[in-house]
């Protein structure tokens, strides 16, 4: 029985000592895939693979299922994309060792998307929290895909973003896209959101992989690869990061580091990028402009910052884009305390400022 293409490739992809590499050796040898793992011991040997490796192969195909591995990936509503299909990722065809084959939930199709990767640490600051959403918004109401790692903190804050402006946002993972492989679990709701905003999740490993550490630097090289720039929010000098940014270098793109304060460990990251020749990101406009993109008009009105009562503009007066803490915004306004919460209440509810948590407010976009 003939199975599409993809699934011969599938089969080879299931054993772990295929990697990229190997994969092209044998798609640089033979016509197809089929044709591949049809080969025999002498045929495989001739493509340049290891014996010990063709053996495991050899092992490996008389046990295989292809039937039951096609019913797998139907269950999970898992795709193959190959290399060789139209609707490949052009951008990621450019990298080093790119990855022959990827498995997707959701939606590809338009292999020359525009992308932008957004990423950084986990453990994400108020900062942080502030300005992903200036970035991304302009970004995705320009026609621009954000691409992320679903891990999270600053990941998360950047597909969130997305999917609240109801654009598509594609997060690349480091192990099966199958329900009970997916990472982490507690983003679970988070996925389906994306793939209910024609996002899409990606990985190269096969359904049932677990999510191990080494895993997540191979990861690193889709996100980068995949997109036209890479922004680093905010990292540490240890953060795993800093491999993508390294990724995209190698792979010749634009690596953008947002500045922040210089004794945050977060911003420790990103400053240190700008040293070594990081382009600053202060606003979005910085990537439209040199992405050539012409920019749209701003999508929602400006929203009036004026009070209805002497309290509420006293303490729109104080507040600003930083993070303020209600003591501090007691202590400069002269209100009671009770006054400025119940005053910071009604504001909220009226969309003019936004509570962070920990008691920290700032003003609305």
């Amino acid at each position: 029985m003939d199975y599409p293409l993809n699934l011969y490739l599938h089969g080879f992809n299931l054993l772990p000592q295929f990697g990229p590499s190997r994969l092209l050796k044998l798609s640089g040898y033979f016509k197809d895939y089929q044709k591949a793992f049809f080969a025999t011991e002498t045929q495989l040997l001739a493509t340049g693979l290891e014996p010990e490796i063709v053996r495991a192969f050899l092992k490996h195909r008389e046990t295989l299922d292809l039937d039951k591995e096609a019913a797998k990936l139907k269950a999970e509503n898992i795709g193959i994309l190959t290399h060789q299909d139209k609707a490949y990722p052009k951008l990621l065809l450019e990298i080093p060792k790119f990855p022959p084959i990827l498995y997707f939930r959701g939606k590809m199709d338009e292999p020359e998307e525009l992308c932008v990767a957004m990423v950084g640490t986990r453990n994400i600051s108020n900062y942080g929290r502030t300005i992903i959403p200036s970035l991304v918004e302009p970004l995705v109401n320009n026609g621009i895909t954000i691409v992320s790692g679903m891990a999270f903190g600053v990941d998360a804050a950047a597909h969130q973003v997305s999917i609240n402006k109801g654009k598509r946002t594609v997060a690349v993972l480091g192990g099966g896209l199958d329900q009970k492989s997916l990472y982490p679990k507690y983003h679970a709701l988070l996925a389906e959101r994306i793939l209910e905003n024609g996002g899409a999740l990606l990985s190269e490993y096969p359904p049932g992989t677990p999510n191990f550490k080494q895993n997540f630097v191979a990861r690193n090289r889709i996100i980068s690869g995949m997109s036209l720039a890479t922004v680093i929010v905010e990292c540490d000098l240890q953060s795993g990061t800093l491999i993508t940014a390294h990724h995209a270098l190698d792979q010749n793109r634009t690596v953008y580091a947002v500045p922040g304060p210089i004794y945050a460990a977060t911003s420790q990251g990103p400053n240190n990028l700008l040293k070594m020749g990081a382009k600053p990101l202060t606003s979005a406009d910085d990537i439209l402009e040199d992405l050539n993109l012409e920019k749209l008009p701003e999508q929602r009105e400006s929203q009036d910052l004026f009070g209805d009562t002497a309290e509420e503009v006293r303490l729109l007066g104080i507040l600003g884009r930083e993070p303020m803490v209600i003591d501090e915004i007691i202590k400069l306004s002269n209100l009671e305390a009770g006054k400025v919460r119940s005053t910071l209440t009604f504001l909220e509810m009226k969309g003019k400022v936004r509570n962070l948590g920990g008691q920290q407010y700032i003003l609305s976009r």
